[in-house]
């Protein structure tokens, strides 16, 4: 292909000898001869480049957190002749932000030989980017000739929503199963919460006799202390186009996903076992596990499922029916922004599943940074009023905790079990 540079030259050479013609000036005929001589002597002496290279893309394998950085490192192998210039650009997703070096490469490299560059990107939202394709050009040294190609090499770099660490979130299954964990039973077992005392046994531990209680006792008596033990948990994230609302990352799917990850990571400290359901542009399920590889299996379910249509809402009763226990806790998270959500939740309740509803509320959302006038005002004031109507009957079914995203999940938890939050 001729570069630019040829078509500049021989149209600037065009143009002097038409100018020199029309008016008669021998100077501006003369003065094309040069441009022409170097048109004509480059492609005699330059070589036109072959531009045979090989690409390797490479990004972290474990991915990143929200707010971290990213290196993508970028390997170009010439198969070919000497390249004197070549020039290297990584497409990078809107998403990601160049934090630092440059994703853009000039310099020579000759055959056989190789050259590697790498940039840090920062991620404005979670989810899983795509960077590339590689496009590459090589010119010749006079600029004459160029040769561009786009070569379909790509690097996924995954962003897990950021978990924040909570202490407590006041979210455990109601109904304990046979392993250990963090749900106080009114057996005797071997937790931290005092159940009462009975007679020392040889096999009790010395540190278990209550000794006090024992001085005033004609024989020893050793502490009991209340089972301890885990429940299971499905967390159902409602990612239906209906019930996004904004753009990312200040979008109610990007906080509910937020939300899922913190509950199941706190689910899962509590040695429960969790499980996931993500209705979006597909049907996303994990089977309820326990662990940090459990985790990274939810993390990774939630950052490659993208708000869509792929699944109704409505089958989701008949599917926790058909696959799960009733001593399973559902938690949903949805915005509850149409009927079908609310009539889902009455419906999982009314099987006998103890339900546990997280609403991001949409209002909050829509309002921040938006003044409105009367007419939006009384629309706000309606839909408000909807919206606390639903959640008000929702609440003879289930657990509901109305969301201002712009508080942090746990204190709204909190404040919807005034109880726990006395006892802290």
């Amino acid at each position: 292909m001729i570069a630019r540079t040829v078509a500049l030259v021989g149209a600037s050479a065009i143009f002097l000898m038409v100018a020199g013609v029309a008016f008669r000036d021998a100077y501006l005929i003369v003065g094309s001869v040069p441009l022409l001589m170097f048109i004509v002597l480059g492609h005699l002496v330059e070589s036109r480049p072959h531009l045979e290279v090989k690409v390797q893309h490479a990004s972290p394998e474990g991915g990143i957190y929200e707010g971290e950085t990213a290196e993508i490192r970028v390997r170009i192998r010439n198969v070919g002749h000497d390249i004197d210039v070549i020039e290297v650009l990584d497409s990078l997703p809107e998403e990601l932000t160049l934090e630092s070096g440059t994703n853009h490469f000039v310099g020579a490299v000759r055959s056989g030989g190789y050259i590697e560059f790498g940039f840090m990107v920062r991620p404005r939202v979670f989810g899983v980017f795509r960077c590339g394709p590689i496009r590459v050009r090589s010119l010749d040294t006079l600029g004459l000739f160029v040769e561009e190609k786009v070569i379909q090499s790509y690097a996924d770099l995954k962003v897990y929503p950021e978990v924040q660490h909570v202490s407590q979130l006041h979210i455990k299954p109601r109904n304990a199963r046979s392993w250990s964990g963090e749900i106080l039973t009114r057996r005797s077992g071997t937790g931290s919460e005092f159940y009462g005392l009975r007679e020392y046994s040889p096999s009790d531990s010395f540190r278990r006799i209550n000794w006090k209680a024992s001085s005033r006792s004609e024989e020893l008596l050793s502490n009991q202390f209340m089972s301890e033990f885990g429940g299971d948990t499905i967390i159902a994230l409602d990612l239906r186009s209906v019930s996004v609302l904004g753009v990312p990352p200040e979008s109610t799917a990007t906080y509910a996903t937020r939300a899922a990850a913190m509950v199941a990571y706190r689910l899962l400290r509590d040695r429960n076992r969790v499980g996931l359901i993500v209705l979006g542009n597909r049907l996303e399920k994990v089977r309820p596990g326990f662990g940090r590889r459990q985790f990274d299996r939810l993390l990774t379910s939630l950052v490659e499922t993208k708000p869509g249509d792929g699944w109704e809402i409505g089958n989701l009763a008949g599917y926790l029916s058909f696959f799960f226990s009733r001593m399973t806790q559902v938690v949903m998270i949805s915005t509850l922004m149409d009927a079908k959500s609310y009539e889902s939740v009455i419906q999982i309740a009314s099987n006998g599943y103890p339900v546990f509803v997280i609403s991001p509320s949409p209002l909050e959302l829509e309002r921040t940074g938006r003044e409105g006038g009367r007419v939006e005002k009384v629309a706000e004031d309606l839909l408000r009023l909807e919206r606390d109507t639903r959640i008000s009957i929702l609440r003879r079914y289930a657990t509901v905790i109305d969301w201002n995203v712009r508080e942090p999940l746990s204190r709204a938890v909190r404040q919807a079990h005034p109880e726990a939050a006395r006892a802290r």
